[in-house]
């Protein structure tokens, strides 16, 4: 189950990611009206002026940061679980 986890949070991160490099690459071919953001097939945003695309590439990209720190942390919790003996304390 944990490892389920650590993949999950490690196939949003890669996700955020994605979005935050197509916003990046997006910013010199956006018409006069801006453009429509969705993430996942959720609308966040209907109609993003070109001033304020800069804010939400940089939002996802930093936003693919959280998951994948919070995935090593479970990754690496379950890699130094050891057994401790009560009685050798």
């Amino acid at each position: 189950m944990r490892w389920l986890i650590v993949l999950l949070l490690s196939i949003i991160s890669i996700l955020f990611l994605f979005k935050g490099i197509e916003l990046w690459s997006a910013i010199d071919h956006v018409d006069g009206e801006g453009i429509g953001i969705s993430f996942v097939g959720l609308s966040i945003s209907e109609r993003v002026l070109n001033e304020s695309i800069p804010g939400y590439a940089l939002g996802f990209t930093i936003s693919s940061i959280i998951p994948i720190l919070v995935a090593i942390n479970i990754a690496l919790k379950a890699k130094s679980r050891k057994k401790i003996d009560i009685k050798n304390i």
